[in-house]
């Protein structure tokens, strides 16, 4: 089918625009996501976690980077480094974190974690556990985000207030599936006292928890996150555009608070 020299110009012009348009939006950043393998043949989340999955769930949801780790390990040295690696197979597209066990790992994180942030460029750390001392030394000194995915939410006065100059953000407000509706409300108290707690959305099915914590904490101490790619980046998405907040806290939420916390050059 033969198009006209005006048709042309046209659809030209026009995608001149929406790619302008595109350019100028927002960054939209998910900041929960796994992916490499597993040591763990149990569970699809125990035993691998497909970067290809994301990236077309990022292309059809208008998702520009995500915040990728390792999922659960014994030893996180390898998955780490799997880590790396995907991040430069797909330039541009994801931010890697790394992921360690405070507890099998004790003695060896210092060296690990400085490692992987100044040779490997992973750019936070993700927790399943309360950390440590040792822990929380190094990502103070080097000056990276903790995404901390707590047994309790009360774990998180135990250490916000001792390293106040941390980025700490909870997972899922607290309780992953809303499992424990009373966690939110912890969570959004929790948030409310330390000017260095922030909330991360994914895998709240409670919705009204979300409304809840942005309309008492504001826009500031929200982070969109999916918990990707078995949760789906698409739906966690739309969760956050159903609070409607104005443009400039929606921009927030989505991808500003992130940025503000990670490193420079992390995209």
């Amino acid at each position: 089918m033969s198009v006209s020299r005006r048709s042309f110009l046209a659809l030209a012009a026009g995608a001149i625009a929406a790619r302008a348009a595109g350019e100028n939006r927002p960054m939209i950043i998910d900041a929960h996501c796994h992916a490499g393998l597993g040591q763990e043949m149990s569970a699809p989340w125990t035993t691998r976690a497909d970067p290809e999955v994301t990236l077309a769930r990022m292309a059809e949801a208008g998702i520009d980077r995500t915040i990728i780790f390792p999922i659960n390990n014994t030893d996180f040295e390898r998955p780490n480094h799997e880590i790396a690696e995907i991040c430069a197979r797909y330039p541009g597209k994801f931010i890697g974190f790394a992921k360690h066990d405070p507890e099998s790992e004790s003695g060896r994180i210092r060296a690990l974690l400085k490692r992987e942030v100044e040779s490997l460029g992973l750019k936070g750390l993700k927790l399943h556990r309360l950390p440590t001392r040792e822990v929380l030394d190094t990502v103070t000194e080097l000056r990276i985000p903790v995404l901390y995915h707590p047994e309790k939410v009360s774990n998180f006065h135990l250490i916000a207030s001792e390293y106040p100059q941390v980025p700490f953000i909870m997972a899922h407000l607290g309780s992953f599936a809303s499992e424990d509706w009373k966690e939110h409300l912890a969570a959004i108290d929790v948030a409310r006292r330390y000017s260095n707690v922030y909330l991360e959305t994914s895998s709240v099915v409670f919705l009204k928890f979300l409304e809840k914590a942005v309309k008492e904490l504001g826009a500031e101490k929200l982070i969109f996150g999916s918990d990707g790619p078995e949760v789906d980046s698409r739906v966690e998405l739309y969760k956050v555009r159903l609070l409607r907040l104005p443009p400039a806290d929606e921009a927030k939420v989505l991808g500003g608070n992130i940025l503000r916390l990670l490193p420079p050059g992390s995209v």
